[in-house]
């Protein structure tokens, strides 16, 4: 090897070190590979709990819960009460190299034998905007719905059917309107 071979080799290994330091300034503090599930701060934010992150917690690789330090209690203390009661570490997790939107990273302690490629949890808005649903359906989670929204959720995205409650004759009767109908005019599918 001559210099200028030996010299392009330095320049390569000093990429890839600072490639997976700003990898690791992303994940919490985690290289990638070693990541089994993510969320956004927004993510961790929105309304309920995301079952992939419970699933991700219960495998045989789960090892760490980081959770950046900015995010509200109220919003955390779900999954920090699930990775207690699985036995796995959690760290509230605050730093200025932490770039990024990563807010909570399920982690291994070493390299996963097949890495995901993308870790990050598609988001439950994200999730009804792809079958075509209007953000009311999932603005009115955990409210009553009529039966024709029931049925369009039922058939778009069953795993949140039971995230709603049903109109009952005696909520017609008080005056109780579904607000996806409210929103989109009535009976559409929108």
């Amino acid at each position: 090897m001559n210099n200028d071979d030996i010299m392009k080799k330095i320049e390569q290994e000093k990429d890839r070190a600072y490639s997976k330091q700003l990898e690791k300034n992303i994940f919490l503090g985690e290289y990638k590979e070693r990541v089994i599930a993510a969320l956004t701060k927004e993510e961790v934010e929105e309304k309920g709990v995301y079952k992939e992150i419970i699933q991700a917690l219960k495998t045989k690789e789960a090892k760490n819960l980081k959770i950046a330090r900015d995010i509200e209690f109220s919003k955390i203390k779900d999954y920090v009460a699930e990775a207690e009661k699985i036995g796995i570490n959690y760290q509230l997790v605050d730093g200025l190299s932490y770039s990024g939107n990563i807010g909570l990273v399920v982690s291994a302690d070493d390299a996963l034998e097949n890495p995901v490629e993308n870790p990050i949890i598609k988001s439950v808005p994200e999730r009804f905007r792809e079958k075509g649903l209007a953000d009311i359906y999932y603005e009115s989670m955990g409210e009553k719905i009529c039966e024709f929204h029931k049925n369009v959720i039922h058939d778009e995205l069953p795993e949140f059917e039971s995230k709603y409650r049903d109109i009952t004759l005696i909520d017609r009767v008080l005056g109780v309107k579904c607000p996806i109908d409210e929103k989109l005019g009535g009976k559409k599918r929108g």
